[in-house]
């Protein structure tokens, strides 16, 4: 349950989500439900090894059983000669040519990096006899030494993943001004060491990962239906890179995708091997994972180690950080995989205004499933440490958390401001977000509840995250069309899986062109029927979807206007318009917008000069960013018996711009926030030190469940931004960012614990148990 404590200008009210009743009910259209004459279904034998040469492959067995159509190898897929998945996420401007590129192919014939790799790839004419043939592929490895831990990948006689990346290292840079933050440690009152740790995690998006692929050779085309956020990513990544074909020889088709996050945000191998077996074939081929597959085959998130200094004025106010981050990016580098380190270089320094920074940034490689950008990519590690560097230095100078935020928070004044790693935060207050969050949070009657939890016989703490973060990425393309009845079809380039935009785009082009909501159709997801996208993710849809979506309605009413003049014999200057009618100032003479679109398509008397029909197309780029920020405070129960966390108060404040749909703005929070508190008490991936995966269903991996949610109060203050022209800022990410540095403050603070590298994620009961041992001498009922 969220609770909106305040609505402000320019929010537009609750309205309820149009695509709801369809997925709810059982009529949504998953990649899953697609069926397709003489469709074939495939299973991928993967590896059991996470680092080994394959020496055989013995497929005889399987290829005998009957129903079974082919059993194909990495041999085979060389053979075609197709080429590898690329990773596009490694900035030039940062990184120039100081990276490892990895091989990266949907088959692999001779060295497995990771328990997981695809081996083999059977395909029968049911699932059930593909998964029955599968297990009877025998693959025999000769087994390498691996390494799994950021830690042991960098020790000094640790195993190579790859020989030309010494030190297993993809990259290894430095952002920032060295020479002004050396000086400032010079000068510093106060040095306060900093180390965090975050899980790796899983998106695990309630629908898991399918891949339809159909090779039509009467026009040599490749259709790929798939479960993807951002399929003209796809089709230009394959047709490209892998299948080198024009990208009009490729079309890529996203029905309702259950859940992204990020994670299914590009290429995958099994989009490549379903197209590359259908034209082996002739027939389509469908690939589905199950949920223990999903654990072996999905790109994971975080991993990520961060340690540093903070130099400090006797005031409190930091002169300086110093910090170096290390991303575990996995065996190889998928498309999105630069996109979490270098995105925390960028926000290392987080809402405050500190003078000098240096980062460090190192790439390992690992033998461990590829990382990639995952809810908040990047803000959440950079926020997590920044704010646990506030925390000890509030510790080491007898500060309270608030006190020390204050001080170093950038003023409102001070806007634009330009931070020490060159980001320029546009707009925002910062300090009057964290009031807001603090009065709704009853932060002075804290030592009441404290106390009464206490009486329960519970161990109560609080925790406050102040953040800032970037939102909104590339450019995009948006298309109105009217068709002959005056109905319109937004053809949208970003796609919905889960965001709600069937809700939100007819919204907006409602209130602008004066359309009921019910004439107006969403097209998204099909590259045949929309000419370029960029997908959603980042916080993007509404900034860069919007605000193109805009520049179409703007172009929309320029070009009708040109038209209702000609019927009504006027001059188009004379013609304004307003709330869905076109009005001449001098006469009584009006028109519906959707009058006029009907007009556009007459067959005869319609000057051709204006053209047949009406449409118009918008683009917008994200240059600049945006940067939402927020102050979320927790409180938690510790039961000192049982070692578990309970989040029992949260509140969130957050300045995300102009609020256009209050609904979908409190599920991206409400979301978000759950996964930043999965993260926090419960997630993470384990693997043990040969390389194999210990987590691979929901047994093993603890999702969080609905009775970790607790009620949670928003507070929205809006700061619209002008870098775009709805005044929006990304909403979707806060929760994920926020939650885990507060909720650790919030433990750190129940324990009456230092704050130090011992407090980390997730806070399972046996994380807990071992703290309350350390900080409380083993008297767990102890009073913090």
């Amino acid at each position: 349950m969220i609770t909106s404590l305040q609505s402000q200008p320019g929010s537009t009210g609750r309205f309820r989500r149009k695509e709801d009743l369809r997925l709810v009910t059982g009529q949504g259209r998953f990649a899953d439900d697609v069926k397709l004459a003489a469709l074939c279904h495939a299973v991928v034998v993967r590896s059991t090894e996470a680092h080994a040469d394959i020496v055989a492959i013995d497929t005889a067995e399987a290829a005998a059983l009957p129903g079974v159509i082919a059993v194909l190898t990495g041999a085979d897929f060389a053979a075609d000669r197709l080429g590898d998945i690329p990773c596009e996420s490694i900035p030039a401007a940062v990184a120039g040519n100081n990276w490892k590129r990895t091989p990266f192919q949907a088959l692999i014939a001779r060295r497995v990096l990771a328990v997981g790799d695809a081996v083999a790839f059977v395909v029968a004419e049911s699932r059930i006899v593909a998964r029955r043939a599968a297990a009877l592929v025998a693959v025999s490895y000769e087994a390498r030494p691996a390494v799994v831990s950021i830690e042991d990948a960098l020790a000094d006689d640790a195993p190579q993943v790859y020989a030309d990346a010494p030190g297993n290292l993809c990259f290894d840079l430095t952002l920032g001004d060295v020479k002004a933050t050396e000086e400032a440690f010079s000068r510093a009152a106060h040095v306060v060491d900093v180390a965090t740790r975050q899980p790796r995690v899983i998106g695990a998006a309630l629908e898991p990962r399918c891949s339809i692929g159909w090779y039509d050779a009467s026009d040599e085309r490749w259709t790929l239906t798939t479960s993807t956020q951002n399929p003209h990513s796809v089709r230009r990544l394959l047709a490209e890179n892998v299948l080198r074909v024009p990208a009009n020889a490729v079309r890529v088709v996203a029905q309702d995708v259950g859940g992204g996050f990020g994670t299914k945000g590009r290429l995958y191998p099994e989009d490549v091997l379903v197209l590359w077996a259908s034209r082996r074939l002739g027939r389509p081929v469908k690939w589905t994972a199950d949920r223990s597959e999903s654990f072996l085959a999905d790109f994971h998130g975080r991993d990520q180690a961060a340690e540093g200094r903070v130099a400090l004025d006797d005031e409190g106010h930091v002169l300086a950080i110093d910090v170096t981050t290390r991303h575990n990016l996995g065996c190889r580098l998928g498309p999105a995989t630069g996109v979490s380190p270098f995105l925390t270089a960028r926000m290392i320094v987080g809402p405050y205004a500190i003078p000098a920074a240096r980062v460090r940034l190192q790439g390992v490689f690992t033998n461990t499933r590829t990382t990639t950008s995952y809810r908040g990519a990047g803000r959440p590690e950079a926020t997590y440490f920044i704010e646990r560097a506030m925390d000890a230095a509030a510790q080491r100078l007898g500060l309270d958390p608030v006190t020390i935020r204050r001080r170093n928070l950038v003023k409102s004044a001070a806007m634009p401001f330009k931070t020490a790693v060159n980001d320029k935060f546009d707009c925002g207050e910062f300090e009057a977000v964290m009031d807001k969050a603090l009065r709704a949070a009853d932060w002075d009657g804290f030592p009441a509840r404290r106390a009464e939890s206490l009486a329960r016989g519970k161990l109560r703490g609080r925790g406050i995250c102040c953040f800032v973060e970037v939102a909104a990425i590339s450019n995009e393309r948006m298309e109105i069309r009217f068709d002959p009845s005056g109905s319109a079809s937004i053809l949208a380039g970003t796609f919905s899986h889960g965001q709600g935009h069937e809700t939100l785009y007819p919204q907006l082009l409602s209130q602008w062109l004066g359309i009921a909501t019910d004439a107006i159709r969403v097209v998204q997801g099909d590259t045949d029927k929309v000419s370029h996208g960029g997908g959603t993710y980042a916080s993007r849809s509404l900034t860069v979807g919007g605000s193109a979506l805009k520049g179409a309605a703007d172009g929309i009413v320029a070009k009708a206007r040109d038209i209702a003049a000609w019927m009504m014999k006027v001059d188009p200057a004379e013609v304004s318009f307003q709330e869905g009618m076109f009005s001449h100032r001098s006469s009584n003479a009006a028109l519906h917008l959707r009058d006029v679109a009907k007009a556009s398509y007459a067959p005869f008397g319609f000057p051709i000069h204006l053209g047949v029909g009406l449409e118009a197309v918008g683009y917008f780029a994200a240059t600049p960013q945006n940067y939402p920020n927020g102050c979320h405070i927790v409180e938690v129960e510790i039961d000192p018996d049982l070692c578990t966390v309970s989040v029992v108060r949260y509140v969130a404040a957050d300045d995300v711009g102009n609020v256009i749909n209050s609904t979908l703005l409190a599920g991206q929070l409400h979301g978000s926030a759950a996964q930043g508190i999965g993260q926090a008490i419960s997630e993470r991936i384990v693997y043990d030190g040969s390389g194999q995966l210990f987590t691979t269903s929901f047994l093993d991996y603890a999702m969080p469940r609905s009775h970790h949610i607790p009620p949670i109060t928003s507070i929205e203050h809006s700061v619209p931004t002008s870098t775009n022209p709805l005044g929006v800022k990304g909403g979707a990410e806060v929760g994920t960012i926020g939650a885990p540095p507060a909720i650790t403050q919030a433990v750190a603070d129940a324990l009456g614990s230092p704050i130090d590298s011992a407090i980390n994620l997730p806070f399972t009961p046996q994380a807990v148990f071992e703290l309350l041992a350390r900080h409380l001498n083993c008297d767990r009922r102890r009073t913090p």
